[in-house]
Parts: structure tokens; C-alpha cells; sequence
């Protein structure tokens, strides 16, 4: 009997005319009828139509018919913003509220009564002086563009609340309105410097965060993921959201052919799933960054970085696949142009990016937690104050610059520019992304000159205010000069005059919330005072230097970023990637190697957190032929007093960290008291279980706190502090 050929099974409603063949999708399916039972043929085919009648193995028609009583329809109807705007939109709808409830007219919170007159009066009373929650001072409003904002957030809380937009006509006299209390209260019309961070200016950073020891992080990763976030943040103009919530399932890592004959390159490609959907979904971008051999400097490869990641966690699929020589032995077999190093599946929800978590023992990268937008933005921000930037260094600059190179490059077109950034047009980036810092040379262009284009370059460059003289912090005496702020003044007074009217007056909740506003009141005023210091500084110093040119004298500078003596690590992490380029090939995959082992070896260091330079330490540091020498004296010093009977000034816990520096490991603290305290504040305070609980230097597993405690004073002699940290 001939064999029938596989076919689709359709609903018993086609009525096509063509019985030797079905036709869908464009493909034709020919079906030999010959020698076929059909009445067989037709209960199989009513057996199949009638399947679908029939509960399936998840869920019954019960949980359908559950489902359309109980489906809340208003949900779906609301704009789909993200956590932060529907914050906004809150904050503004209390806003609101608030203002009818000080004025006393509630009748006006209902928003059919808005009007222009109601609006005017609730953008006067938002832009004038009053306290915010809890009777905290707020910053108040300094340029017109954010009193735009406002009114466009308060547009959102209206057509939230009543369904329907503003109505036209007020909608436009707002326009007047809005620059009448602009003008009224003295709002600048500057809006904000979008600085973009060219290339010039990321080389900078990237020194800056690989070999400054002025910026401390607390885990060595931190470092690393700094880099690597720079890295892609300049070369995909992603927005930081999309990078920072990079997993390890969007990295593909493959070995390439090089089609030109050259070495065996690898290339990483980045999709980017995180973006904004406000519109709907968007199809994800995926990104490919091949390896750039004989590069003249590793600080742009995010390959070494990535890496060295990588093989930290032990990421990749094949077992044996633990280190950079191991990749430099793989090859691509004759007959295919690509080798896939795929990465283990269970990593495919974990973030690149990770926060560190405090322990018992110092710092520890989570496992699965997203590193936080709100700890990148300081981040940066002191990257660029430590590289003399006078310009805010932001995640957007980034962002900016890499828009404006996409758009001058006669590679990328309107389209694919739109499709990287993320844009439906060009217009968003023309009005929100593009600096209003011309870049052109109009004078050359008008004069039919050559341009000066380096000139121009160098004058639109972050690059170009670089002065590492530019004042960061206060100094003790400026941080203790704001005790004589009257308001400041007033409040300590009213502190000494509870400690004299009220018995044990440190332990009353009146004395405690004065600490606390005057804590508050100190902070505010330096900042005010370092921001003064800061204009200040711009317009004086030029001066300064002008007079001192024309008197003939030398002007003093501080070129250095290291500051103190380089962790072994970060000295060896800094070497191996400011290497120059090899002539061989084997050299120049031995020095990607290189610095691929620095960095996985630098994402296990613990660095211990900030280390201003006013505290830094003047003890001299020995020869180098003797440094290991010194070491091993100085830790068995430490070790030994440790386990004495009277009471140490070390650590025993960071003395047994491995993970941590050996000067703050062996570091002693001024007293035995103030030992105990850092003991409560650093370990004792973080213990969330007593799982992990142990003591590295003797060697024995600790069950909970109080095992703990008692071990910190029976072997080690450490006494804990008074206050109690149970509830942290």
C-alpha cells in the first residue's frame, strides 16, 4: 500500500477545492488518497477536532471561568509606567492634596474644579518655601525646566483621577502661567549641561578607576564591574538600566575565524533585554564586540574584563574551561568558522553586575542580587571629581556620547542609529540627547577655512577642565567651622540645656531627635559651604595663577592618583593592562592572559571600603627586598597578640580574613575599646544566621551570636561592646 505523506491536521471547516494538495503558508503538501480506509480515516479526524473539548493536564475550565469573574479590567486600563514615575505621579497627587489641606479649601482637591486660577495658585504655593515629610527643609526648586516637569506630571495625576486629559484650552494657558512663576520666582532658565564622555574623556576615567587609590571600594569586584560597565556603557550608548541588568543568559561568547587569515578572535555579544517598554515590548538588540588584537592599550577590552569574570565564577559550560591558557589552546576545526563557548545554564538568571553584601568576616559579592542604580551614580560621580573633571560625571554622559558618535558616523544611518539607542525617531534624540554645545567650526565653515577640527575636539571635551586641584572635600577645620552657624549654634544650645534640665537626658527621645537635627543641620551646611567653596575656587584659582605667572613664580600641582602604596593585586591588575602590545602573536595572547588572570585574581580581593588621604598612613614603607620579610614578621606579631591574656588593639577577625589587605588586616586600633567597637559595627552587627559562623584563625566552627561572643572573649580576648546590636 503506497505510504501517505505527514500532513498538517486542519479544522473540518476548510472548504478548499484543490483535493490533490493544501496550500498554507506558501508551502504546497501533496497527499496521496489512493488505497486509504476513509471512513477510518474520518473517526481519526473527528477524534482529533474533538480534542480540544477535553480538560488538558494544567488547568480545567474551572480556572478559566474563575478567572473571567474575578478579572479586574480597571487594571489593565491604567498606563503601564514603570516604579519610579508612578512615584513621581504619587508625590505630586500628595502635592496637590496638601495644598488644599494648608490652604484649607478642600473643596478644591476634587479635580473637577481645576482651573487655571487653581492651577497658578498650586504651582505658587509647590514653588514656594515649605517643609516636606517629617518637617525636613527641602531643597527648593532652582531652574524652569523642572516647574515643567511639574506640570507635566501633574497632567499624568489628572488623567489618572478623572479618566480624560486636561482640557486644551487650559492646557495652553498654562504656557503663560508657567514663565509668569518662573519669572516670579527667580527660576533659572539654564537647564541642565548634558556633558558626553568621549572618548578622550572615558580613557581618562577608566586610568582613573584602574590605578587611583584614592577611591576605595569595599570588594575588588566592584572594581572590575566599574570597568566593565564604562567599557559597554561607551561603546553601546545603552541606557544604565539595560546594562546593570545584564545576565549571564544575554552573553554569548564565541571563538571566531578571522576571515582576513589572522588569529582565532573572541567575540562577545551583548543583547540587551531590560529596556523601556512603555510603548510595548521591544525586540531585543543584540550587540557583537569582536577582539581587537595588537591594541595599543586593554583599558577599552571588554573581553579581558568580562573574562576574567567569567572564569572567576566559573561560568563557562565545559568543566575544564578555568583559564585563559586553556582558551588559547582551543581551536576552530577545518570546515566551520566559529567555535561556541557556551555558559553554564544555571547562571542564566544571575546578574554580570552584583552588589556586595556585608558578612561576618568583611565583604562578599551576593550571589544572585542586581547591583543598584543608586550606588553607580556616586560611583561615577567621584570618578569624575578624582580625574578633575569640573563637569558632573553621570551614566548618561556616556549615553550622550555615544548618540552623537553614532549620528556623525557616515557608517551608521538614521535607522540602525534609532535601533542601537532605542529611539522610534530621530526627533527624541535631537530634543533630549543632543548637546546645545555647537562642535562645528562656523567661523571655517563661513570662511571656506580648513576647520579646526583636534581644536575643536579638545574644546568640547570633558577632558578640557581637568585640574586635580579642584577642592573635593572640606578640610577638618572648614567641617568644624559650621558649629558656628547659627542654626547651628541654636540647636546645640537647646542640647545643653536638656542635659541640664532632664536626668540622663542622652537616653530621652527629646535629646535623641535634637542629636538627630543637628546631625542633619551640620550635613546641610556642609554641603552648602563645600558648594560655595567649589564657585569660588573656578573663578579665584585662574586668577591666582595668572598673577603668580606674571610675577615669575611656579605654579604647584598634584598630578599623582595613587596616593598610597598599591594593593599587590591592584599593582599587578594595573601593570598587566597598561602594557603596551607585543610584536609575536604567542606574546600578544600571553599578554591578553596576563591581564585576563589579574583581573579574575582582583575580583577575590576585599579592599575594605573608602581611605581618605588626610588619614592615610606616614609609616615608611620598607624596601622592596625585605617587604616579605616585614610581612611575615608583622602578621605573626599580630597572631601572637591575639591570644594574649590582657586585651588586644587587633582584629582577630580581619586578622583571619584572607580575602582582606595585610595592612588592614594586622592594623591595631587606638585602644582595646575602640576594638570593640569596630568589632560591633563590622562583624557582630552583619550576622543574619548563625550559618557561616567560624573562626578562620582557630580553625573552629561557631553555632550562633552568643558562641561567637563568648569565643571573641574567652580565647581572643575581646570584649563586646555595651550597646546592643541584636536588632541589626
Amino acid at each position: 500500500m503506497p505510504r501517505r505523506s505527514l500532513v498538517k491536521s486542519f479544522s473540518s471547516n476548510y472548504t478548499g477545492n484543490d483535493t490533490g494538495s493544501i496550500r498554507d503558508d506558501g508551502m504546497e503538501l501533496d497527499t496521496d488518497l489512493t488505497g486509504v480506509d476513509e471512513s477510518a480515516n474520518n473517526n481519526k479526524e473527528n477524534e482529533e477536532d474533538e480534542a480540544w473539548l477535553f480538560p488538558n493536564e494544567h488547568h480545567r475550565p474551572e480556572y478559566y471561568l474563575e478567572q473571567l469573574e474575578t478579572f479586574n479590567e480597571q487594571e489593565y486600563a491604567k498606563e503601564d509606567y514603570k516604579d519610579s514615575s508612578i512615584r513621581l505621579i504619587n508625590h505630586m497627587e500628595d502635592q496637590w492634596n496638601q495644598c488644599w489641606t494648608y490652604l484649607k479649601r478642600n473643596q478644591y482637591r476634587a479635580y473637577v474644579t481645576v482651573s487655571v486660577t487653581t492651577l497658578y495658585i498650586f504651582f505658587d504655593w509647590l514653588l514656594g518655601p515649605h517643609r516636606g515629610k517629617g518637617r525636613r527643609k527641602r531643597r527648593g526648586t532652582k531652574l524652569a525646566s523642572s516647574l515643567g516637569t511639574y506640570w507635566k506630571v501633574f497632567r499624568l495625576v489628572y488623567e489618572r483621577a478623572a479618566g480624560v486629559k486636561l482640557d486644551g484650552k487650559i492646557n495652553r494657558s498654562m504656557h503663560k502661567v508657567l514663565r509668569n512663576l518662573a519669572k516670579k520666582h527667580h527660576l533659572k532658565k539654564i537647564g541642565r549641561d548634558k556633558a558626553c564622555m568621549y572618548i578622550e574623556d572615558l580613557v581618562r576615567v577608566l586610568q582613573t578607576n584602574l590605578i587611583t587609590t584614592e577611591k576605595r571600594y569595599s570588594h575588588g569586584r566592584y572594581r572590575i564591574q566599574a570597568q566593565l560597565y564604562l567599557q559597554l556603557g561607551g561603546f553601546t550608548a545603552n541606557r544604565p538600566q539595560a546594562l546593570l541588568g545584564l545576565c549571564y543568559r544575554h552573553i554569548k561568547v564565541t571563538l571566531l575565524r578571522d576571515p582576513e587569515g589572522g588569529p582565532h578572535r573572541v567575540l562577545l555579544e551583548f543583547t540587551f533585554e531590560f529596556t523601556k517598554e512603555f510603548l510595548g515590548i521591544k525586540d531585543m538588540n543584540t550587540f557583537p564586540l569582536p577582539e581587537n588584537m595588537y591594541d595599543e592599550t586593554l583599558l577599552f577590552s571588554p573581553h579581558v574584563f568580562l573574562l576574567g569574570l567569567l572564569f572567576c565564577n566559573r561560568a563557562f559550560a565545559a568543566y575544564n574551561l578555568t583559564s585563559p591558557e586553556d582558551l588559547s589552546r582551543l581551536s576552530i576545526p577545518q570546515g566551520r568558522n566559529e567555535l561556541s563557548l557556551g555558559l553554564d545554564p544555571t547562571l542564566d538568571d544571575i546578574p554580570v553586575f552584583r552588589k556586595a553584601v556585608r558578612t561576618l568576616h568583611g565583604w562578599e559579592i551576593s550571589p544572585n542580587e542586581p547591583f543598584p542604580y543608586s550606588t553607580l551614580l556616586p560611583w561615577l560621580r567621584t570618578l569624575g571629581e578624582v580625574t578633575g573633571f569640573a563637569q558632573v560625571t553621570r551614566p548618561y554622559s556616556l549615553r550622550y556620547a555615544g548618540g552623537k558618535a553614532f549620528n556623525e558616523n557616515g557608517n551608521v544611518s538614521e535607522a540602525m542609529q534609532n535601533l542601537m539607542i532605542g529611539h522610534a525617531s530621530i526627533a527624541t534624540f535631537l530634543k533630549h540627547y543632543l548637546s546645545r554645545r555647537i562642535t562645528v567650526d562656523t567661523q571655517a565653515v563661513m570662511r571656506g577655512i580648513r576647520p579646526q577640527a583636534a581644536l575643536m575636539r579638545a574644546a568640547c571635551t570633558m577632558s578640557r577642565s581637568i585640574d586635580r586641584r579642584r577642592p573635593r572635600r572640606l578640610t577638618q577645620d572648614q567641617s568644624a567651622s559650621v558649629n558656628d552657624d547659627p542654626s547651628v549654634r541654636f540647636l546645640l544650645d537647646r542640647r545643653e540645656e536638656l542635659k541640664l534640665t532632664i536626668p540622663n537626658a542622652t537616653k530621652h527621645p527629646k535629646y535623641k531627635a535634637l542629636a538627630s537635627r543637628i546631625s542633619q543641620e551640620r550635613q546641610r551646611r556642609r554641603r552648602a559651604l563645600l558648594k560655595d567653596i567649589k564657585e569660588r575656587w573656578e573663578f579665584e584659582q585662574p586668577v591666582r595663577d595668572i598673577e603668580q605667572q606674571l610675577a615669575g613664580l611656579q605654579t604647584k600641582d598634584d598630578p599623582e592618583l595613587v596616593h598610597e602604596v598599591m594593593l599587590p593585586a591592584q599593582g599587578e591588575l594595573t601593570v598587566s593592562v597598561l602594557s603596551e602590545p607585543e610584536i609575536t602573536i604567542e606574546e600578544e595572547m600571553d599578554r591578553r592572559n596576563r591581564a585576563i588572570r589579574a583581573v579574575t585574581l582582583y575580583c577575590g580581593v576585599e579592599e575594605g571600603g573608602m581611605n581618605p588621604i588626610g588619614r592615610r598612613s606616614r609609616t615608611p614603607v620598607p624596601p622592596v627586598k625585605s617587604q616579605l620579610g616585614y610581612e611575615e614578621e608583622a602578621f605573626e606579631a599580630a597572631k601572637v597578640s591575639v591570644f594574649k591574656e590582657k586585651r588586644p588593639k587587633v582584629c582577630f577577625l580581619c586578622l583571619g580574613n584572607e580575602g582582606l589587605p595585610l595592612a588592614q588586616r594586622i592594623r591595631p586600633f587606638g585602644t582595646p575599646g575602640d576594638l570593640s567597637k569596630h568589632f560591633g559595627r563590622k562583624h557582630f552587627k552583619h550576622i543574619k544566621s548563625g550559618k557561616g559562623l567560624d573562626c578562620n584563625l582557630c580553625k573552629v566552627p561557631l553555632s550562633d551570636k552568643k558562641h561567637l561572643q563568648r569565643h571573641a572573649q574567652d580565647i581572643h580576648g575581646t570584649v563586646f561592646p555595651r550597646q546592643s546590636y541584636d536588632r541589626c
